[in-house]
């Protein structure tokens, strides 16, 4: 399977076009709702949501900004 290509941040673009799709229905404070989805572990957010916890893990969130 071929590698994608990352941004500066280590994202890959179907993770930032995953980030950008969760983040547009839940608006303002969608990065705290991503937060209690990863917490809870349901599973509901996807896996290449997924991906970006699981690598660059929870405080990311907290860091870093979405690319535009």
């Amino acid at each position: 399977m071929p590698q994608q290509p990352e941004d500066e941040q280590g994202l890959s673009a179907e993770q930032i076009e995953a980030l950008r799709a969760y983040r547009d229905p839940h608006g303002r404070r969608w990065k705290s709702r991503l937060l209690v989805e990863w917490h809870s572990s349901t599973g509901d957010e996807g896996p290449e949501l997924r991906q970006v916890r699981n690598t660059l893990g929870p405080s990311w969130l907290l860091t870093d900004r979405l690319p535009d």
